[in-house]
C-alpha cells in the first residue's frame, strides 16, 4: 500500500510513502511523523472519507483549512488544494487507488475533487457548492463504451458531502441521467443501469480495506478504583481496564481470554515488567467497582502502586492482542515510560503479531531499542524481511522527505541515506574517542 500526500503541512510535493505490515516511523520531533499518522487515520476512517474527513479526531488535531495546506512558495499563494489518498494493489493485475482534493469553503475544509482507478476502470468526479460533475471510463463491461462518459448534475451539497454511501448514489444517478436523457427505450434503459451500478462498485473498491485504531502517546494515569464502566475505545486506553475485567469475569475457558493471559504473561517477563496481571472485584455484580492488579516481585499490588511504565504498557499489549487481525493500528510512542529492557520486549510483540496474523502497525518510535530489536526478530526468522518497512522523516529545512529504509534477511538496514542515524552515530564516536579521562 502507498499514502498519498500532496501540500499537507511539510509534505509540500507529490510523495507516495509505502508501507508495510511493520512500518517503523523515525526521523526528528517535528518531521512529519504525526502529520503522516493523522493522514492514515483519516483515509481509513470509512465512514468520514472521502467526504469529511475527521482531520481532528483524538489523538490528532490538524486544524482547519490554513493549517493543512501548504505551498511550495510561501510568498506566493499557492495553497487552494491539498491532496491526501491510498493506492492499494491485490496483485499486479488490480491496483486501486483513491485520491481526494480539498478546497475551502468558508474556511471549512471541502471535498472538490475525487479520483478513482481499479483496475481499468476510472472514475472522476468535480464537486463544487451545487454541482457534481465528472468523466467515467469502464473496460471490459460488455457495452459499447468508444470514449468516457461526461456527465454533469445538480446536486444537493449538503447530501453528497454527508458521507461516501451518499455520494456514490448521486453519482449513480447522474450517470444514469446523464445516459437515458435522449433515449429511454430498453437497451438504453440496461446500458445505463450497468454502467452506473459499475461506477458505484468502482467507488467501493478503491475504498481502504482495514478498520484504524490510533493510540495517543500518553495513555491514561491508573486509578486504585474502577467505578465508572468505559466501553468506547479511547486513543489513552481509558477503556482498557473495562475491557480487562470483562474478559477476565468469563470463563477461564475463553480463547480470547487464554491468548492475552499467554501474551501478557510472554511479555511481562521479556520487558520485566510483571509477572500476571489480574482484577480485583470489589462486589458480585458485574457493576460493582474493581481494582486492576500487578504481580511484580511477589504479592500482587495495586496498578496504581507499581511502576508508571506498566500503566502505560498495558494499553498497547491488550489492545493489540485483541483487536481484529485485520486492523491497522497507529502507534505514537508506545516506548514512552519503559525502560530500554520493556521497549525491546514491544519490538518482539509486534514482529509476532505480524508474523500470526494479518494486523498491520504503523509505529512512531524514538526508541533505538525497539527498532533494533524488531531487526533481531527478522535474523531470528520471527517475521520475515519484506514485511518491515522503516521510513525515516527528514526535514532539513522547510519540506519533509520521507526515505523508505529495507532490512535484508539478516536484520541489516539496506539503502538508508546518509541522514538516517547520523547523530547517534557522532554520539558513539565522540564517546568512543574521549582519552585520558
Amino acid at each position: 500500500m502507498q499514502i498519498i500526500l500532496r501540500q499537507v503541512r511539510s509534505f509540500i510535493a507529490l510523495q507516495r510513502i509505502p508501507i508495510r505490515p511493520l512500518t517503523i516511523l523515525v526521523g526528528e520531533n517535528s518531521a512529519g511523523k504525526t502529520t503522516f499518522l493523522s493522514i492514515v487515520s483519516c483515509i481509513y476512517d470509512t465512514s468520514r472519507f472521502p467526504t469529511h474527513p475527521g482531520f481532528n479526531e483524538p489523538p490528532y488535531n490538524l486544524g482547519t483549512f490554513d493549517t493543512i495546506a501548504t505551498s511550495k512558495n510561501a510568498s506566493i499563494d499557492e495553497s487552494q488544494t491539498f491532496s491526501i489518498g491510498l493506492s492499494t494493489s491485490e496483485s499486479a493485475e488490480d491496483p486501486g487507488e483513491v485520491v481526494a482534493t480539498y478546497g475551502t469553503r468558508f474556511g471549512d475544509v471541502r471535498l472538490t475533487q475525487l479520483d478513482m482507478k481499479k483496475g481499468g476502470d476510472a472514475v472522476e468526479l468535480n464537486l463544487s457548492a451545487d454541482e457534481l460533475s465528472g468523466k467515467l471510463h469502464l473496460s471490459n463491461l460488455g457495452v459499447e463504451l468508444s470514449q468516457p462518459i461526461h456527465f454533469q448534475q445538480t446536486i444537493d451539497s449538503e447530501r453528497a458531502l454527508s458521507g461516501t454511501s451518499a455520494l456514490q448514489q448521486q453519482v449513480r444517478q447522474a450517470i444514469f441521467n446523464q445516459l437515458t436523457r435522449s433515449n429511454l427505450d430498453k437497451p438504453a434503459l440496461n446500458k445505463a443501469f450497468i454502467v452506473s451500478a459499475r461506477a458505484e462498485l468502482v467507488m467501493q473498491a478503491t475504498l481502504p480495506p482495514h478498520n484504524c485504531l490510533s493510540f495517543a502517546p500518553i495513555r491514561s494515569k491508573p486509578k486504585r478504583t474502577y467505578d465508572v464502566f468505559v466501553d468506547r475505545y479511547s486513543p489513552e486506553g481509558e477503556h482498557i481496564p473495562t475491557l480487562l475485567a470483562s474478559l477476565i469475569k468469563q470463563e477461564s475457558k475463553s480463547d480470547d481470554l487464554r491468548r492475552l493471559r499467554e501474551v501478557l504473561k510472554r511479555f511481562g517477563e521479556d520487558s520485566g515488567l510483571f509477572k500476571k496481571i489480574d482484577v480485583k472485584r470489589l462486589g458480585k455484580n458485574a457493576s460493582d467497582p474493581f481494582q486492576i492488579q500487578a504481580s511484580v516481585a511477589g504479592r500482587s499490588a495495586n496498578l496504581a502502586d507499581v511502576g508508571y511504565g506498566v500503566s502505560q504498557a498495558l494499553p498497547v499489549v491488550v489492545q493489540c492482542m485483541l483487536s481484529s487481525s485485520s486492523d491497522m493500528l497507529l502507534m505514537q510512542q508506545p516506548e514512552v515510560h519503559l525502560h530500554p529492557r520493556a521497549q525491546a520486549a514491544l519490538g518482539t510483540l509486534f514482529a509476532k503479531l505480524v508474523a500470526d496474523g494479518n494486523r498491520i502497525f504503523l509505529i512512531e518510535t524514538h526508541s533505538d531499542h525497539l527498532v533494533d530489536r524488531i531487526r533481531q526478530e527478522v535474523a531470528r526468522g520471527t517475521v520475515s524481511a519484506d514485511q518491515v518497512l522503516i521510513l525515516f522523516f527528514h526535514k532539513p529545512n522547510l519540506e519533509t522527505t520521507v526515505w523508505p529504509i529495507t532490512l535484508d534477511a539478516l536484520g541489516n538496514v539496506e539503502n538508508a541515506p546518509p541522514e538516517y542515524r547520523s547523530f547517534f552515530l557522532e554520539e558513539e564516536l565522540s564517546l568512543l574517542g574521549r582519552t585520558g579521562e
